[in-house]
């Protein structure tokens, strides 16, 4: 049986990128990876331009609902500019170096559910409960035009 397994994982002629599987599951690790880190890019930026008010700490669950009231409808649109890059950057990643399409579809999956974990935190307005929905699937669609892959 586990010799069934590791052939799986490693073709017999040694060449591990070529199996599929394997490299769909790297694929997927790496998308994830580059959405998470553009995530964060994005987000620094936007916080340098858009500072959280005085007194309030970001890290602190009670003046996070405080800061979302506060701050500019322009600071809430650059955490939606970063969750779409990333969603965007994660699958393209994830397209481009997967054997087939699915390890897209498992970055956006994550990006749907870490958004909307993150809406859920502290009180967000019912538009950015919205976009976290909304424009990680965007996001997925426009890879998919940039490169096309078969179905699996």
């Amino acid at each position: 049986m586990l010799r069934n397994i590791l052939l799986l994982a490693i073709p017999p002629e040694g060449k591990i990128m070529d199996n599929p599987l394997l490299k769909n599951i790297v694929a997927a690790v790496v998308g994830v990876i580059v959405a998470g880190v553009t995530v964060g890019i994005v987000e620094m930026a936007g916080h340098a331009i858009f500072p959280p008010p005085e007194g309030l700490d970001i890290t602190n669950p009670e003046d996070q609902a405080r800061i979302m009231q506060e701050i500019p409808a322009a600071a809430k649109v650059a955490v939606m500019i970063a969750w779409f890059l990333g969603a965007f950057a994660g699958s393209w990643t994830a397209r481009k170096l997967g054997a087939t399409s699915w390890p897209s579809w498992l970055v956006i999956a994550l990006m749907i559910g870490a958004s909307v974990f993150t809406t859920q935190m502290f009180p967000h307005p019912w538009w950015m409960v919205l976009g976290a929905l909304i424009l990680p699937v965007i996001a997925l669609m426009i890879s998919g035009r940039m490169i096309p892959r078969p179905r699996p």
